[in-house]
């Protein structure tokens, strides 16, 4: 191959397996000059897609060689921190282009102190972290582009991206088992074991949330609301390829599926604002999940009081269809309601195989595309861990938070009849009545019941207040237990050290 150089050149860019794809189809083609500019072209169009120039991070970079990128970057600082001494403007400037360079957000000025931002900045392991995430997702956002995420090529994530996140999630479980704390009663655990008594652990996330979708349904049926499942779907121009073949959506505008989502995201910010000045208030379930080639798109359980049933679903179809209304399928898949007759079926069974399908695959025969649904999870789970995307999320009622903590207390002793209740029923894994006694779904959180209680972080050794490893001026505040009209209840009682 005599233009060897010249191609080495273009593919030398990309992740290990886009350069096989393209080199494969460059070579299929037999003219020379056509190829050529196939390749240039083709190289070129995706280069535009990455958060990141090749030249800046190498997308084939090994875990020695981010360490040591990692290392020079926070070197990088301190040298603009030094040369630009004075000029806190210019040094700010510098490093927000420096972050933006490497598809980096840099740390945000409302969330944190300048010193804790230029510390941040000047710590090896914050870009450590921060770069892995910007080279997974560029070289997801690569193989998106060769149209390596579909159903027939790997449906949800590329195999690339599965295999790294089960390699993290390998090296973070042998952390977490090697790693042993010792609480003031001298007893000791390892930090995975810990992690599996909490919501971290899927049986246990899964079972919660059915528990509290469940509470909703029983007791929206005590109040006499309508339950819905609605699905929200992006125009065709953020889908990749086609769902029944897999072919590639000429349609397509290069978006990636966290922009997806960013576009999903605003459109419910709208929504929800129209609907608060319509006085419509509603209470449920989102989970967000892929469609085959890593697009995301929305279900929703909602329950709402019969009368402003009409004026929610319309007001909700009328923002998922303000763009691109007019292309083919618009109609019938942007937004899809079913009213669902408590006569007929469970709300929860509407949105059980979803929550499984999204943590464990268990109890589900296949998946949407008759994938193995548990191999299927493992992929949407890399999908969601990639992307950065929240899977679940409750829309109202009460705080989960407070459930949690309830959930903690051995008993409740001394404290008014009310309060006994609302652990009571907490204790019991009822959502309905532990929504019902806190203040009920449309309680604003003000004024439920109980409140969350967050303290400062205290070194009980010492007596001091324990801050950030960034900052003096960062705090630590931790959640400790429950508030309730001016009394607390500490439901973290054991201080833990590493042993």
């Amino acid at each position: 191959m005599d233009d060897k150089a010249f191609v080495e050149e273009r593919l030398s860019r990309l992740p290990a397996k886009a350069q096989k794809i393209l080199l494969g189809r460059y070579l299929a083609i037999s003219n020379k000059q056509t190829r050529n500019i196939y390749l240039r072209e083709q190289v070129d169009n995706l280069l535009e897609k990455l958060t990141v120039s090749p030249e800046k991070l190498n997308l084939n970079i090994t875990e020695e060689e981010l360490n040591e990128e990692a290392e020079t970057l926070a070197e990088s600082t301190l040298a603009i921190r030094r040369t630009l001494e004075g000029a806190d403007g210019e040094i700010d400037d510098a490093l927000n282009t420096l972050c933006e360079s490497y598809g980096i957000q840099a740390p945000d000025p409302e969330q944190y102190s300048r010193v804790g931002r230029l510390a941040r900045l000047s710590d090896k392991s914050w870009w450590l972290r921060k770069l892995r995430k910007a080279l997974r997702k560029n070289i997801e956002t690569a193989l998106r582009h060769l149209n390596q995420v579909n159903r027939r090529k790997g449906i949800y994530c590329s195999d690339e991206t599965l295999s790294a996140r089960a390699s993290q999630k390998y090296h973070q479980e042998q952390y977490l088992s090697n790693t042993i704390v010792t609480n003031q009663h001298g007893q000791s655990f390892s930090l995975l074991e810990l992690s599996k008594k909490g919501v971290s652990d899927p049986k246990i996330r899964k079972t919660e949330l059915m528990v509290r979708a469940r509470g909703f349904e029983d007791l929206a049926n005590e109040l006499g609301h309508t339950a819905t499942f609605l699905t929200f779907t992006c125009p065709s121009k953020y889908h990749r390829s086609y769902a029944t073949t897999g072919d590639e959506n000429p349609k397509w505008g290069g978006y990636t599926p966290a922009e997806a989502q960013a576009y999903l995201n605003d459109i419910w910010k709208l929504i929800r604002a129209r609907l608060q000045r319509e006085d419509v208030r509603f209470y449920g379930f989102r989970v967000v999940e892929p469609q085959h080639d890593g697009t995301p798109h929305w279900h929703l359980l909602l329950f709402v009081q019969p009368s402003h049933y009409d004026t929610m679903i319309s007001v909700m179809r009328e923002y998922a269809m303000r763009e691109d209304a007019d292309e083919n399928g618009a109609e019938q898949h942007r937004f899809t309601e079913v009213k669902i007759d408590p006569s007929k079926g469970s709300a929860t069974g509407y949105i059980a195989k979803y929550i499984s399908k999204n943590i464990d695959g268990e109890n589900l025969d296949s998946g949407v595309y008759g994938e193995d649904p548990k191999c299927a999870a493992a992929r949407v789970e890399a999908w969601a861990a990639c992307w950065g995307i929240r899977q679940f999320q409750q829309l109202g009622g009460c705080s989960v938070t407070v459930w949690r903590e309830l959930r903690r207390l051995k008993a409740m002793m001394g404290e008014s009849q009310l309060l006994k209740d609302i652990f009571e029923a907490a204790d019991k894994g009822c959502w309905k009545t532990f929504t019902a006694l806190m203040g009920g779904v449309f309680c604003k959180r003000t004024e439920q019941a109980i409140s969350p209680h967050y303290e400062l972080s205290v070194d009980t050794a010492t007596g001091v207040v324990k801050t950030s490893m960034y900052s003096e001026e960062e705090l630590i505040k931790v959640l400790k237990g429950i508030a309730s009209g001016g009394q607390t209840i500490i439901t973290r009682l054991n201080e833990w050290h590493l042993s």
